[in-house]
């Protein structure tokens, strides 16, 4: 089957959530009474319906980001792969609180730990969701583009560490991390990327297509691919703000990179490659092209995809962006649950490496 024949395959065996994203971002479905019912049915789906109720206007740490399913990063994330988006009413009047917050405090001096942090998760976030074009968002957005290129235009790894033998009162138990320069994070303004960062730069239509943010772009993913990047520990290390110190994490590890992923790996390399794929010049890397050939390796001989079903975690507790939220539609009520998510996954991932 080719690429229509598996949207109309999903249509016929999917449940609502898979089957509205299918007409309307595989097929481009032009009939509006099509798309309206389709519509109606993701959003009395019983999984929107729970996720929507989650979304509250609390914003501090735990409320923005924590492996809690109603942290604001899994409820958005998650709703997102449901198929909710700017533009539906119930969606922008729970979405509002948080774009007057970010409107409120994106030109503030960040004076609490992680201000910046959380500022990056909302904004990126909600252009995820489809408000990338808002002056909020994209104000944090290009803030972090510029921090960013700071350190990719002319990166030097043997920079990021300090000595922890040269500070005074460090914390204990903190042998596992190393103590970040610094340099690096000037009014927590953190020059290496985080996995937020990037899901935010790709999902700004105009950092993705205005030439003075392309080239940034161009250089930022084009580290984040090299070997020495890689080799960075996955949380960073530590930073201090006042007299305390606080891990930076979430670095843009890419599964695959050195070995097959498998696992919560394997769901983790499914929405990095919807991210990267982005980025032409992440689309051309081997890591890239080889990690397309490794997913096709699931293809039954029918055509649709099947990916091992302990691979795509539904967890009540984890982080979305972790790969441990991957359910679409109540998987018991569809027997083929399953090969629908894996072939839906597949055909947009497919769309995204073609450009499109």
């Amino acid at each position: 089957m080719n690429s229509n024949d598996l949207a109309q395959w999903l249509l016929w065996n999917a449940g609502p959530c898979i089957r509205f994203r299918t007409l309307v971002e595989i097929l481009h479905e032009q009939d509006v009474s099509l798309v309206s019912q389709a519509l109606q049915e993701l959003l009395v789906s019983p999984e929107v319906v729970e996720w929507t109720s989650r979304l509250n206007p609390q914003f501090d740490i735990n409320s923005i980001h924590s492996g809690k399913p109603n942290a604001f990063e899994n409820v958005i994330g998650k709703l997102v792969q449901l198929g909710v988006r700017a533009g539906l009413q119930p969606f922008d009047n729970k979405t509002l609180p948080f774009r007057v917050w970010l409107s409120e405090n994106v030109e503030v001096y960040p004076e609490t730990p992680h201000a910046v942090f959380l500022r990056t998760i909302i904004a990126a976030f909600l252009a995820f969701a489809g408000y990338d074009s808002i002056s909020p968002v994209m104000a944090q957005m290009t803030k972090r583009l510029q921090a960013l290129y700071l350190f990719a235009k002319d990166p030097d790894f043997a920079s990021v560490f300090v000595d922890k033998s040269e500070t005074n009162g460090f914390p204990e138990g903190s042998e596992n991390h190393q103590l970040v320069n610094p340099e690096l994070y000037q009014d927590q303004q953190f020059m290496l990327p985080w996995i937020h960062d990037i899901r935010g730069l790709s999902s700004c239509i105009d950092i993705l297509s205005k030439q003075s943010y392309v080239s940034k772009t161009e250089k930022i993913v084009e580290m984040i691919l090299t070997s020495e990047y890689q080799s960075l520990p996955s949380s960073y290390g530590l930073a201090k703000y006042g007299k305390r110190y606080y891990v930076l994490g979430w670095a843009v590890h890419l599964p695959g990179y050195s070995a097959k992923p498998e696992g919560r790996s394997f769901a983790n390399l499914l929405l990095t490659l919807e991210v990267m794929g982005k980025f032409p010049v992440a689309r051309k890397n081997p890591w890239f092209v080889n990690s397309i050939e490794y997913l096709e390796s699931f293809r039954t001989e029918y055509g649709t995809y099947i990916f091992p079903f302990s691979w795509l975690p539904e967890k009540q507790t984890g982080y979305w962006v972790g790969g441990l939220r991957m359910g679409y539609d109540e998987r018991k009520s569809y027997p083929k649950a399953i090969e629908c998510e894996s072939t839906f996954r597949m055909l947009k991932i497919k769309q995204i490496a073609g450009g499109t």
